[in-house]
This record gives C-alpha cells, sequence and structure tokens, in this order.
C-alpha cells in the first residue's frame, strides 16, 4: 500500500524495490528514503524525507571548490601569457615609432591592438579570478559593459547570437566595486545567452542599453527568448531557485541571481526583472549615479622622449629575457642608461657596488623575487628603495595588496604601455 501523494511521485511503481533509497531526484526535488519494519511477518513503511536543501548546498560547496580550481589554474596561465604579450605589445610600439612605409605601419598597428585587445582580455579574467575586497571607487559603467562583451564574443560569434549594444554616450560615473559589477553584468549576460539558446525559429537576439532615468544609472539586458513563467516570476532572485533545466543550456546553481541582487543591493542600487513568457525577458539594474564628477587629469609631456631620461641610470630587473630588452631598449632612446638582470640575487649583488636613479623590477622571479629584492635595498639605501618601479603580470592577492599599499610603490600590470612606463620612471627621479 502507498499514500496518493507517494502514487504521484512515483507513478506505476509496484514495488519499493525499484526506487533507490538515496537522492531520488522527483521534479527538482530530492528525496531520502528509509525502510522501516513494523511487523515480524515483513510488514514495513517506505519513509521519504525531503533533502532538496542538503542536496543543493552540498553541490553548490563542490562547485565553489572547482571555481577555486579554475581560478587559481586561470591566473597562473594569466600570468605566463601576460610575458609574452608585453613582448609583443611593447616591441609592436617600438616599430610603431619607427619611419616606415603605409602598408607596414598598417600591419605593425594591426598587430598592436589585437595584442593590446588580448592584454585586456587577459586582464578581464585576473580580475574575474582574483577575490577581492569591495573598493569603492568611480566607474565607467559603459566601459565595464565593453569588457564583458570582449569576454563573450567568441561565444556570441560561435552559438550565433546577435548582441545589440545601445549605451548612452552621456553616461555619469557611479561609486563601487567595479569587479563586483563587472560579474553581475557578465553574470546577466549568460542568463540571456541560456534563454535564447533555446529559440530555434527566430535570430537569437540580446540587447543591452543604458541610460539616465532620474538620477539613477539604468541597464536593461533583454533577450528574445522564451521568457520566465509567471509563477516563478517571484522567486527568481531567490536563494537555490533556478528556473533552467538540464539540457544543452546546463542546469543553473540556483545563486546567481540572488547574488547579484545583494551586490546591486550593497552599491545602493537595484535589480529586477519582467518577462512575458514566450516572448523574451528584460533584466534592469540601476545605480546611484555619482554625485561629484570624477575629472580625469592627462599628463601633458614638455619634453621629447628621447631627452626625457638623459643622464639617468636606470636599473631592470625581469627574469624574462624579452621583458628586460625590450624596456632597456626603450629606456635608452629615452636617452637613460641602463643595465638589466634576469635574476634579483644577482642584481642586488651589483647594488651592492652601485647605486641607479630609479629600479624597474619584475615582482614575481624564481629565487629572490621583486618584493624581496625591495627589502633588501630598503635595508641597504632607504633612499634607492624609494625609486622602486614594480611590474606584474601577476593577480595581486591580498598580500601584494597590502605591501604595495605600505610600501607606496608603484607597479604597472603587463602588457604596459611605454608611455606609461615613462611616466612611471619620470615620476619616481
Amino acid at each position: 500500500m502507498s499514500n496518493s501523494h507517494f502514487n504521484e511521485l512515483f507513478p506505476g511503481s509496484k514495488s519499493i524495490k525499484d526506487i533507490p533509497h538515496h537522492e531520488v531526484r522527483v521534479d527538482g526535488a530530492a528525496f531520502d528514503f528509509e525502510l522501516m519494519p513494523l511487523t515480524d511477518d515483513g510488514l514495513s513503511a517506505f519513509v521519504g524525507h525531503e533533502t532538496t536543501m542538503e542536496v543543493q548546498l552540498r553541490e553548490q560547496l563542490v562547485h565553489m571548490e572547482k571555481m577555486g580550481a579554475i581560478g587559481r589554474l586561470v591566473s597562473g596561465v594569466a600570468h605566463e601569457l601576460n610575458n609574452p604579450l608585453a613582448g609583443v605589445v611593447g616591441y609592436a610600439q617600438l616599430l610603431s615609432r619607427a619611419e616606415l612605409d603605409p602598408s607596414t605601419r598598417r600591419m605593425v598597428e594591426v598587430l598592436r591592438t589585437q595584442a593590446e585587445r588580448a592584454g585586456r582580455i587577459v586582464q578581464n579574467f585576473l580580475s574575474l579570478a582574483s577575490k577581492t575586497q569591495a573598493e569603492k571607487r568611480a566607474f565607467d559603467l559603459n566601459d565595464i559593459i565593453r569588457n564583458v562583451l570582449q569576454l563573450r564574443e567568441y561565444d556570441h560569434s560561435v552559438r550565433n547570437i546577435l548582441v545589440s549594444p545601445d549605451l548612452a554616450t552621456d553616461l555619469p560615473s557611479s561609486i563601487g566595486d567595479s569587479n563586483q559589477i563587472e560579474q553581475v553584468i557578465l553574470n546577466l549576460m549568460i542568463n540571456a545567452e541560456d534563454a535564447v539558446a533555446t529559440s530555434e525559429d527566430l535570430q537569437a537576439e540580446i540587447l543591452i542599453r543604458t541610460h539616465m532615468l532620474n538620477d539613477q544609472i539604468r541597464l536593461e539586458v533583454s533577450d528574445n527568448g522564451a521568457g520566465i513563467r509567471s509563477r516563478d516570476m517571484g522567486r527568481i532572485f531567490e536563494p537555490f531557485f533556478s528556473t533552467k533545466v538540464a539540457s544543452t543550456t546546463g542546469s543553473g546553481t540556483g545563486l546567481g541571481l540572488n547574488i547579484c541582487a545583494e551586490i546591486v543591493k550593497d552599491h545602493g542600487g537595484e535589480l529586477y526583472a519582467w518577462s512575458t513568457y514566450g516572448t523574451g525577458s528584460t533584466f534592469t539594474m540601476e545605480l546611484p549615479a555619482a554625485s561629484i564628477p570624477v575629472e580625469v587629469s592627462i599628463p601633458q609631456r614638455t619634453r621629447s622622449d628621447a631627452t626625457a631620461l638623459l643622464g639617468k641610470s636606470v636599473m631592470v630587473v625581469d627574469d624574462e629575457v624579452t621583458i628586460t630588452e625590450l624596456i632597456d631598449e626603450f629606456l635608452v632612446r629615452c636617452g637613460a642608461s641602463v643595465d638589466f638582470y634576469n635574476s634579483g640575487s644577482e642584481a642586488f649583488d651589483r647594488l651592492c657596488v652601485q647605486s641607479y636613479d630609479a629600479i624597474v623590477c619584475d615582482q614575481r622571479m624564481p629565487g629572490v623575487n621583486g618584493q624581496s629584492l625591495y627589502r633588501m635595498v630598503e635595508a641597504l639605501d632607504p633612499d634607492l628603495a624609494s625609486r622602486f618601479i614594480f611590474v606584474t603580470g601577476d593577480v595581486l592577492n591580498d598580500r601584494s595588496r597590502q605591501f604595495f599599499k605600505q610600501t607606496g610603490r608603484d607597479y604597472l600590470r603587463k602588457p604596459f604601455k611605454l608611455e606609461d612606463l615613462l611616466s612611471a620612471v619620470e615620476s619616481v627621479l
């Protein structure tokens, strides 16, 4: 015998032996069953306990572990990519300064712009992979959207998704953590991609629009997918709730929109949605505009690069030979006298007998790394330590951020612009 609810869950079941006892999935819910003897003649009760929440929590922990491992992998790969990218970008910049025929100049410009684009994509991955505390700074929402579109560009092309950005040109800045807002927009974008993936008869389309409404910056992500059923609309921002089902688009964790809503709320904004089932959905994020306009100062160069560092001595330390040779080539063209080393220990031996006007040093090196070399120089000559400039292609973890905050040292991310390197060297002289 069985009750009506059991029959609804397992229609057609003739015996409890046909039903597994652990983590049984039925209509999105999970159950554990237990067989309890009632009498000596074999009469038993088959009792089920819903374990949906426990299963989802366990799956989320496994997912978080996987994402942590992926983040560490991405960080390592990105660091290794940034070194050759820095060489390609740097030498392309040097080539663009030479006397070239129009055809060659065009090819060099393509090389430079595409290498810089690859560098920006790597930096986007690094930003998403790094676990950082919220830093409240002014940011341009349109710039963040462009970064996300670059990250998803390949997927849009492969999946034949037409993405139409409609970004307001006069959008003011907002204040908050740009990395967190980028994660929100990326999540909204991926949700829209999954929604339109089920459209077979229509061209899959996503519209991203920004505009001002009163004093609020508004972002709208609209898709022409299947939409969300009215019975689910009130729950889409709840933890562990997901409208995605196992299919070609995968199944959702049910945590994305809940976390996104909390991030937006922490920024003083709001995240909400509307949908008509069968015609698509629109997710809207509103953020307060910065009350004070952010002024960006552009440094004015008064001298040519050829004489900018005339008579100055610079030490360059990087375990990547390509990077040291690139920086050497550029700074020499700026008038500096340059010595470069591919080892922190060799560089320190030299510093024990000779001083320099500035030191450009990689942060991450085998043996004596950049931070260790800085501490050694600080003990040897505090004044010289104040003229340290770091370059890094790595994710800045909490320890590195604390180091830069305590020491007040400048750092450049690889791949960097040669003009930024020159400005950094001039700033410490």
